[in-house]
């Protein structure tokens, strides 16, 4: 099987998703989001489908800030179950915000 470039790599991007979020880098983790958007074609069946849990987290995500920033909520929903998510995916089950 053929190496997957690093921007279609879904641990390695779920992990760079997890660091714009521990660095607090509002603009790098809008980045990071966008990037799931561009799904590699012809992935394995397994890869196929990190990657699409991972565009739905990212999307969520990416609805939650919108919403942050219209101020029709107040905080993050779903941040544990994204982040547990996220976590898995990058195969670090220990990586934190803290």
């Amino acid at each position: 099987m053929t190496a997957l470039s690093p921007m279609h790599d879904s641990a390695l991007l779920a992990g760079r998703i997890l660091d714009a979020l521990r660095s607090g880098n509002l603009p790098g983790l809008e980045l990071e989001l966008q990037r799931t958007r561009s799904a590699p074609l012809d992935l394995p069946p397994d890869s196929a489908e990190r990657w699409e849990l991972l565009d739905a987290v990212a999307g969520q995500m990416s609805v939650t800030l919108q919403r942050l920033r219209r101020r029709s909520i107040r905080r993050f929903e779903g941040a544990e179950v994204h982040l547990r998510l996220l976590r898995h995916l990058a195969d670090h089950p220990s990586a934190s915000l803290t």
